[in-house]
């Protein structure tokens, strides 16, 4: 038997929540609302590199539980909900 896509989808989604630091990093942004906050700021706010905020930004972009958009020169990220609706419906479709 294999996995269905949902738990593939969710198992990834998972993951990429499986270090202390991306916990922390959605903390920060679900904390801060619906619109998120850009880059400098949470970088700010976490206290952590550059290069340590894009790896864990890519790998929870990549679980689907973050996005981002450019707003004039600015990235702002944000949690994505939309993952969180796979909770709602049985695992085997």
């Amino acid at each position: 038997m294999k996995p269905t896509a949902k738990q593939d989808t969710l198992a990834t989604f998972f993951n990429a929540l499986a270090h202390p630091r991306r916990q922390m990093i959605f903390q920060v942004l679900r904390d801060s609302g619906r619109e998120g906050m850009p880059y400098g700021r949470l970088q700010s706010r976490t206290g952590l590199t550059r290069a340590t905020l894009s790896f864990h930004l890519r790998k929870m972009a990549d679980g689907r539980i973050i996005h981002s958009k450019i707003k004039g020169i600015y990235t702002w990220y944000a949690v994505n909900t939309a993952p969180f609706s796979l909770f709602d419906a049985p695992l085997t479709g």
